[in-house]
């Protein structure tokens, strides 16, 4: 009944009826132009002599069944026709010895080569299934002769390098490498690896796609060698572990700033009440000096320091304390507007002309506090990157795949590639004022919105910051009730 009315499945205390027809039947493998470069290896010695000495067996029983026959003609004959018909019985004599080895012969042919077209069948239908494995695996298999000249290339290592078959084969290995690296010292040092040890099990290194791409690649490679045992090139298996490493890195990254969180945490209330207690001492002395006294100089200066401490502070606060976001709808050209007139009086953006180009209608999820200290960082950032006199910033918003992307751009000198891997580290800052904590905590702030931050970077033409908010949130558990 099954097989009537298809799949019968739980649920509850009852059950589906799958009524959609079974899955049809995998396609058989395709001839693959990969198959007629697979070098086969030889069969077994002892597989070898039980097939001859099969065939050798056959041929001879057949043989001898053909004698027996003959011989039972022979007899036949001479018991009744050469005595009484001797011109007959020379006829089947003649026919007999002329026709009997030739269709012996024959027929031990044709079973032979029928066998023999059955082991070819076989063997070419492993061919093909080996061809298909090798040429549909989502790891790239490749071959090298004694060379390093590309043997054979399989559609993993098409999806991972970029190449086609036609591309590559044929062509010398040392194309997958980077200018920075000697392919032929790695190539070298693999090769002798293999010829020693018959296998490399595990080897990092950096490859380069076709549209010059710089990836991290994990390589298994074994020897090949012919039917004399002779070396004959060596088999790798690449992955790709860019997107892996890069996890791993981040991963650890984010251990680091859990320690260096809960040291910024324990250091900064430590410091916040004392703090305090000299802000308010300062104050109360300053007011003792009038303001045409030097030495009331000096106090304001005192005061400026002591609140820029505060302000480190609260930003290793921040850093530090974990937060759980509350999301919500936020009309975002009126949630900038607001934004831009309490950032309006700040120096660092009233020397540069700033700008907001955002859509009416534009409605973005995301934490409302978390999202204004974001867009305050980015611009005060961007205007403390620009060092002409007057520069141009421009914060931007639109939504494309249900996504929504604010970015704030500015016209300053761009980021030097030296600095561009250290720009979110925590601490890290090339001004002389400041804590390095502002990038980090924009990165950390939109990780906890589900979203993620580019930086696109020209020398002398400025940098964008672009933040991608996805819409839902990755994550509905912070959704409010």
């Amino acid at each position: 009944m099954i097989g009537d009315f298809g799949q019968c499945s739980p649920l509850g205390n009852g059950y589906i009826i799958n009524m959609s027809p079974p899955p049809p039947a995998p396609p058989p493998p395709r001839d693959s132009p990969l198959s007629s470069r697979i070098p086969l290896p030889a069969p077994p010695g002892d597989h070898i002599l039980r097939r001859e000495a099969f065939l050798v067996l056959f041929c001879a029983a057949f043989a001898a069944a053909v004698f027996l026959i003959w011989s039972w003609i022979n007899w036949l004959a001479v018991a009744h026709y050469k005595q009484s018909n001797p011109d007959l019985y020379r006829s089947i004599v003649i026919i007999k010895d002329i026709l009997g080895p030739f269709l012996t012969a024959y027929v031990a042919a044709r079973l032979y080569s029928s066998v023999v077209r059955s082991y070819e069948r076989q063997l070419h239908g492993h061919r093909l299934l080996l061809a298909h494995i090798l040429d549909t695996s989502a790891d790239g298999i490749v071959s090298l002769d004694t060379e390093n000249r590309v043997s054979t290339w399989n559609r993993g290592a098409e999806q991972i390098f970029g190449y086609t078959e036609e591309e590559i084969v044929g062509k010398d290995a040392g194309v997958l490498f980077p200018d920075d690296v000697d392919p032929n010292e790695e190539l070298n040092e693999l090769t002798d690896a293999v010829r020693r040890d018959g296998l490399v099990r595990t080897h990092y290194g950096t490859r380069l796609t076709k549209d010059g791409r710089r990836i991290r690649t994990e390589v298994s490679t074994t020897a090949l060698r012919d039917q004399t045992g002779t070396f004959a090139g060596r088999a790798s298996i690449f992955r790709d572990v860019t997107e892996r490493d890069r996890q791993r890195d981040e991963l650890l990254q984010r251990e680091s700033l859990a320690a260096i969180g809960e040291m910024a945490a324990a250091v900064a209330h430590e410091i916040k009440n004392p703090l305090a207690g000299i802000a308010g001492a300062v104050k109360v002395i300053g007011r003792a000096f009038p303001p045409e006294d030097a030495r009331s100089e000096v106090v304001e200066e005192i005061q400026n320091q002591v609140r820029r401490l505060d302000g480190t502070i609260r930003e290793m606060l921040t850093f530090a304390r974990p937060s759980t976001p509350r999301f919500t709808e936020i009309e975002l050209k009126e949630f900038v507007e607001r934004i831009m007139r309490v950032l309006g009086e700040e120096p660092v953006l009233k020397a540069h002309d700033v700008s907001v180009e955002v859509p009416g209608d534009l409605v973005v999820r995301a934490d409302p506090q978390l999202l204004e200290n974001i867009i305050f960082n980015l611009l005060l950032n961007a205007g403390q990157a620009v060092e002409k006199k007057r520069g141009k910033l421009v914060l931007r918003a639109a939504e494309s795949g249900g996504q929504t992307r604010i970015s704030v751009s500015d016209d300053g000198p761009g980021i030097p590639d030296d600095v561009l891997p250290l720009l979110f580290k925590p601490f890290y800052t090339t001004r002389t004022r400041g804590t390095g904590l502002g990038l980090t905590i924009v990165r950390k702030f939109v990780g906890l919105m589900g979203g993620r931050i580019d930086v696109e970077t020209r020398q002398g033409k400025g940098t964008t910051f672009t933040i991608v908010l996805p819409r839902p949130p990755l994550d509905p558990i912070h959704s409010p009730e």
